[in-house]
């Protein structure tokens, strides 16, 4: 009986740690001014993996990420993808869905709304496209979830 006990606490454990999130992200909050924050967020190509779907925060891949599994895709435009790369001096590039050959490259500055918050004021410096606000909601060094604010 003893040996029946302990075998099913067991079992148990083993099921809940299998249930644990594979992606450990630091809360965005203590992130905020952190170097690790800036480490893994600044300075890279972030492209929508559209592996979120339509109720989820979307989620962002480093250019040149490498699947083990490759995820079910939501939502993914016929035209290609978004994705953006905000430097740490202010300057930056937005992707846009293109119309035929796929996605267009476009010049961006940007700022900080608040010292205290993630969200980012955004300006396309060719003016092909309207101002934005984006939000990071989490970042680690090859996942990042952002959502477009109104």
């Amino acid at each position: 009986m003893r040996t029946l006990l302990l075998t099913l606490l067991a079992a148990t454990a083993l099921f809940l740690g299998s249930c644990a999130s594979k992606a450990t992200e630091a809360p965005i909050e203590k992130q905020v001014d952190s170097q690790s924050f800036s480490n893994a967020f600044f300075g890279k190509l972030w492209i929508n993996s559209y592996e979120a779907q339509r109720n989820e925060t979307p989620v962002y891949r480093p250019e040149g990420y490498v699947w083990a599994t490759p995820p079910e895709r939501y939502n993914m435009p016929m035209e290609g993808g978004d994705g953006f790369r905000l430097d740490a001096d202010g300057t930056g590039v937005y992707i846009a869905p293109g119309i035929g050959p796929g996605p267009t490259t476009h010049p961006v500055t940007w700022k900080r709304e608040s010292p205290e918050k993630p969200v980012f004021l955004i300006h396309v410096t060719d003016n092909s496209r309207p101002d934005m606000r984006l939000e990071v909601v989490s970042v680690v060094a090859d996942r990042l979830t952002a959502r477009y604010l109104p």
